[in-house]
């Protein structure tokens, strides 16, 4: 202990005395070398001294030192080999940085929720009565319900404003065990009739609108025209169902209320989530729910479909969170990953090619007494100072990756807007940066280490590497093709699926048409006609905006994420268990919509001014739902009801079939038509007539001016009405596949760069084989080879080895396809045509790569190229 302690502090006096030490080694060598001038025995001076060193010094750092600076020395006279390795990992590693802040956020890091493993998610929806059936019921867990984000009035708070919030079952945050910030949570009891007008704000809606009062608990605000008392403040962060939630009020439970209780009314079908209680399994939760949804089933006052949720199954909730993004998450960090390979497999072929000119540098260094290590050892001390400064580069590229990759991501996804990069992400980009230091720098370096002394000191360097390692790098640029391929498969097929969706006709015209949602309070229109009136009076106006060619009213339009249903009695096909009521999408519409929007009316006619409150009821019916009820008869003069109504409606036409819920085609589950009713005559779920609507305007012009004009005379019409903000319904319909667009973006620049990066690989490859092959090539020129020859010969050479990583890519691009396929549309996962255009491409690609070098190879003069060694 004591030696080792002495020996210690002698390596520390070392750096304070270091100038005056190394003078004294060198005179005692001189000394000793002078004594020993004619004696072999005195070996090799330089490993000498360095051995006489490590009596003094940390050796290790020492020589750590001595390599860095090197290699900094090394890379700093290659600037543009440095540039171009050092954007290739800053590629790789800023986009890997991005995703992995991603995939940690949303996929790994717990739920800020307490005990988050224990939280799941009961699939399928169900109504109150559900709710309350599976609290009384189950043993296993502890229930709650939320509905999906819908738009509330908040008035008396300065400008009336149109907020996203939830109606949740009070237990619901006591569920997720997240403690509110001020004030309390809901209590038991706060969703009963008499008893359910509290809210909780969020956050951000507390700091926005309320200044950050810690007072504002106990205080009444007006939420579509009821008064709620505000009892809590959730903490910053937290968000469900949706991050655009912004706040909580309670879902009310009155069994006296029967439609609201089983039926679908202001969000009643909502799904369920629960926490296992101390010592259930999953496998108990399972059991129960079967048995449960059956007797909720048998509850029932209306018939319901023989498989009522029976398919219902028990997920994590952060699995339900995420949702159909896993596999998007899934595909992009496959593709960046990608690009990294890419990236160190193109930088390895460099570092390959640029050790042959290094090789009478590395005999050098060994002459004078390095051993193999040593020299491994300083060529991986240049990698990895290589990958260092490609991941500062890439930790920076990261910020700004972070966000395209975020719009290709749904915009109201929980926890979307806390994904940063941060410590986590720093520590990951440093693993990364070392494990791609090493991953490319080892062959390179091992290569180099591998001379023959001899024969490279008398400058037979370059032939001397035509053996493994010139194959090696052969190998790389295959791989570097194969990853290519599966990238360029995978761009190929979601750029043929935008594609697709773009060339959908949705069944209506958006050019030139501007919306906008009014939203008086549901409370306004208790009264029918004076929400009419309102409307009318609107629709009145906006007709005199010079520039105005059309204008009509619609509760919902097209691609906007709502979807009003209603549950339909069909004349002549009475209830049963497998013929339930189906539920229909439910638009209400003013007579001028239809042309409007030109859709067009198939059958019968469409509705007229005559349509009005006091006339006999009248529907309209998408084709699809005519086809579907009526296959090969006529529907019109046939009738609806709306369950729960006496009356029934008269069938007066067929309309084109229109993509309300996505240019796809989709259709929420459970969606079983689509109807028309006039605005007049329309009700919703709760048999009350729609009173937020959308203006839409159809111009003549420039929409701009027009847009403005319009939005102030909603304003004006009535000042205590929430009027949105006015959208093109081009940039709807847009919209609605943007988050499709950026994806495809995204694995299209990843498929460039790597494209670029393996051209670049191509290109080296085939130069460095002219270089090698100098002397074999103007052999072949004196024995009379064509310059024909000479071309096909180097470029021969290069091709061989596309093929094989072009073969290896199509097997691994039909995996990677397969993968991705729940992100196509309109395309197969294995489409031939894709696959060929890659493979041509990816070919002249090569052959331009290659074209060049071979080219500058049949240009040699024979005799000079025989005198090269």
């Amino acid at each position: 202990m004591t030696l080792s302690l002495a020996r210690f502090c002698r390596h520390l006096l070392f750096f304070s005395r270091r100038d005056r030490l190394e003078q004294e080694l060198a005179e005692e060598i001189e000394f000793h070398r002078a004594l020993k001038q004619d004696d072999p025995a005195m070996g090799n001076i330089t490993v000498a001294r360095e051995e006489s060193r490590e009596v003094w010094s940390f050796m290790a750092i020492e020589h750590f030192w001595q390599d860095l600076k090197y290699a900094s020395r090394m890379l700093r006279r290659s600037p543009g080999f440095t540039a171009l390795a050092g954007l290739s990992l800053a590629l790789g590693i800023g986009g890997n940085a991005a995703m992995f802040s991603l995939v940690n956020t949303l996929l790994i890091r717990p739920l800020p929720f307490h005990q988050p493993d224990r939280l799941i998610r009961i699939t399928s929806v169900y109504p109150v009565a559900g709710l309350v059936l599976f609290q009384q019921e189950s043993r296993a867990m502890d229930v709650a319900q939320v509905s999906s984000a819908r738009d509330y009035n908040l008035t008396g708070q300065g400008e009336a404003v149109r907020l996203a919030g939830s109606a949740v079952s009070a237990n619901l945050f006591s569920v997720l065990g997240v403690p509110v910030e001020i004030g309390r949570a809901f209590a038991p009891g706060d969703d009963r009739p008499g008893s359910d007008s509290s809210v909780i704000l969020s956050h951000a809606l507390w700091t926005s609108r309320f200044n950050a009062d810690p007072q504002v608990i106990g205080r009444v605000v007006t939420i579509d025209n009821v008064d709620r008392t505000v009892v809590g403040v959730m903490p910053a962060g937290f968000s469900y169902p949706a991050a655009r939630v912004q706040m909580w009020i309670p879902k009310r439970v009155d069994p006296s209320k029967v439609v609201a209780y089983y039926g679908e009314v202001d969000g009643a079908f909502s799904p369920l989530i629960a926490r296992l209680r101390d010592g259930a399994t999953l496998a108990q939760a399972r059991g129960e729910i079967r048995a449960i949804t059956a007797h909720l089933d048998s509850q029932f006052p209306w018939p319901m479909p023989r498989n009522f949720n029976l398919d219902a199954r028990v997920i994590s909730l952060q699995e339900d969170m995420v949702g159909d993004v896993r596999r998007k998450l899934l595909v992009l960090l496959a593709s960046v990953g990608i690009v990294l390979l890419v990236a160190c497999t193109n930088v390895a072929s460099l570092l390959l090619a640029r050790a042959t000119t290094r090789r009478k540098e590395i005999a050098l260094r060994a002459s004078l007494g390095a051993g193999r290590f040593r020299i491994v050892r300083q060529l991986l001390t240049e990698s990895l100072l290589l990958a260092f400064t490609g991941g500062v580069a890439g930790l920076l590229l990261a910020f700004a990756a972070l966000s395209i990759f975020r719009s290709a991501l749904p915009i109201n996804l929980p926890g979307l807007a806390e994904v940063a990069i941060d410590v986590r992400v720093a520590g990951f980009v440093a693993l990364l940066t070392l494990a791609t230091g090493l991953a490319f720098g080892i062959a390179p370096a091992l290569s180099a280490s591998q001379i023959d002394l001899a024969q490279t000191m008398r400058g037979g360097g370059q032939r001397a590497t035509r053996g493994f390692w010139a194959r090696f790098r052969g190998w790389l640029i295959a791989a570097e093709v194969t990853l290519t391929v599966v990238l360029l498969v995978g761009a190929g097929l979601l750029t043929r699926s935008l594609q697709a969706l773009v060339d959908i006709d949705p069944g209506f015209r958006p050019e030139r048409i501007l919306t906008v949602r009014i939203a008086p309070n549901q409370s306004f229109c208790k009264e029918r006609a004076r929400c009419i009136a309102l409307y009318d009076e609107l629709l009145r106006r906006a007709r005199q905006v010079p520039g105005v060619l059309d204008v009509a009213a619609a509760n919902t339009v097209p691609l906007d994420g709502q979807f009003p249903n209603q549950p339909m009695d069909i004349e002549d096909r009475p209830h049963t268990a497998d013929f339930p009521a189906p539920m229909f999408w439910a638009g209400a519409i003013t007579a001028d919509y239809l042309p409007l929007m030109r859709i067009p009316v198939l059958a019968g006619r469409g509705f007229s001014e005559a349509d009005s409150a006091t006339t006999a009821g009248a529907v309209l019916l998408s084709e699809s739902t005519a086809r579907r009820y009526w296959a090969g008869l006529n529907p019109v003069g046939r009738h609806l009801r709306i369950a729960g109504e006496t009356r029934w409606r008269t069938i007066v036409g067929v309309v084109g079939d229109v993509h309300q819920s996505s240019l796809s085609g989709g259709v929420p589950p459970g969606i079983g038509g689509a109807m028309y009713m006039p605005y007049s005559q329309s009700v919703q779920a709760g048999n009350e007539l729609p009173a937020a609507m959308n203006l839409l305007v159809r111009t003549t012009g420039d929409p701009a001016p027009i847009a403005q004009q319009i939005r102030a005379l909603a304003v004006e019409q009535n000042p205590n009405v929430p009027v949105g903000r006015v959208e093109a319904m081009e940039s709807i319909v847009s919209g609605s596949i943007s988050d499709f667009r950026s994806t495809m973006g995204v694995l299209l620049s990843f498929a460039i760069t790597a494209l670029v990066l393996a051209a670049i690989g191509i290109y080296g490859l085939v130069s460095h084989s002219v270089i090698q092959r100098t002397y074999e090539i103007g052999v072949r020129m004196a024995l009379g080879a064509s310059k024909p020859n000479i071309v096909g010969l180097i470029m021969g050479q290069s091709m061989r080895f596309v093929a094989g990583g072009v073969v290896a890519g199509v097997g691994a691009a039909v995996a990677f396809a397969r993968l991705m396929s729940s992100l196509l549309y309109g395309v197969a996962a294995t489409d031939p045509v894709t696959f060929a255009g890659v493979i041509v491409f990816l070919f002249g690609i090569a052959a331009m790569a290659s074209s060049a070098p071979a080219w500058r190879a049949a240009q040699m003069d024979p005799l000079k190229s025989l005198r090269v060694d």
